[in-house]
């Protein structure tokens, strides 16, 4: 069953709709958009990677053939590499530098306005299983709409997105980007300690400290008792989705229709 779906869906326009998927350690969700970027459906669950191949086959939409496919894997493997730097046949290489690389996909994506490529990889049972059944799937680090998100911001606004056990944090000053890293966290307060030591590192104190996925009422609360500018990030065409915390959910996809 889907949590949210607008009366204005037709079955018979799902070849000219967008699908967007996310996929974390363990949770599923998708939105599938008009031409228009208006938010048609959604749909949230908690799962195992080794659960992706069954949702496939159950879910009916997943079966459908959309004009675009775009797939978040969120994960830490990612690093930014300067274009002049960059050459795409060395990119597992660059990861290597940062992270451990087993046996998965190693992508490439040019960010506009950074001067850099994101390169990160996917795991291969992930991405060998969305690609059986949407063979014309793009995928995406969730650094990608993070960054294109905030470099499309006026002002010094750092935006901080939560995932189990880990924090992205990037930073942009009018179209500048700043900073952009992850962060193993335990805690709430092991979070505002990094945005706290981001904000000394790069002496600035931001207009605004958005938050995004997997974050709670509490913590927002905390996060707000030593930040006073911190504010949900949540556009006004996701707020009909029941509950902030679902919202929060799906910034991502909604930023990276926005900006991909």
């Amino acid at each position: 069953m889907l949590n949210f779906i607008d009366r204005k869906f037709d079955s018979k326009k799902i070849s000219k709709y967008r699908l967007s998927i996310q996929i974390s350690l363990d949770g599923f969700l998708f939105c599938i958009f008009d031409a228009n970027n208006f938010c048609l459906a959604v749909k949230i669950l908690k799962i195992e990677k080794t659960d992706i191949d069954n949702l496939f086959v159950t879910e009916p939409l997943l079966a459908k053939r959309f004009s675009t496919v775009k797939c978040i894997v969120v994960n830490q493997k990612s690093t930014l590499v300067p274009n002049n730097c960059f050459d795409k046949n060395k990119s597992g290489e660059y990861l290597k530098f940062v992270c451990s690389i087993n046996d998965e996909k190693i992508f490439s994506h040019k960010i506009r306005k950074t001067g850099a490529y994101c390169v990160f990889a996917v795991d291969k049972d992930i991405y060998e299983t969305v690609k059986k059944y949407q063979p014309q799937t793009e995928f995406y680090n969730q650094n990608i709409p993070l960054i294109c998100s905030a470099l499309s911001n006026k002002g010094k606004n750092m935006f901080v997105f939560f995932e189990s056990k880990t924090i992205d944090i990037v930073v942009a000053d009018n179209g500048k980007l700043l900073l952009q890293n992850s962060y193993k966290v335990e805690s709430t307060g092991d979070a505002i300690y990094f945005v706290a030591a981001v904000k000394k590192i790069l002496n600035i104190e931001p207009d605004n400290i958005y938050l995004s996925g997997k974050t709670n009422e509490y913590e927002r609360e905390e996060f707000s008792s030593f930040f006073e500018k911190t504010k949900p990030e949540i556009y006004k065409d996701m707020i009909f989705i029941t509950g902030i915390e679902n919202a929060l959910l799906l910034t991502l996809l909604d930023k990276l229709n926005k900006c991909v």
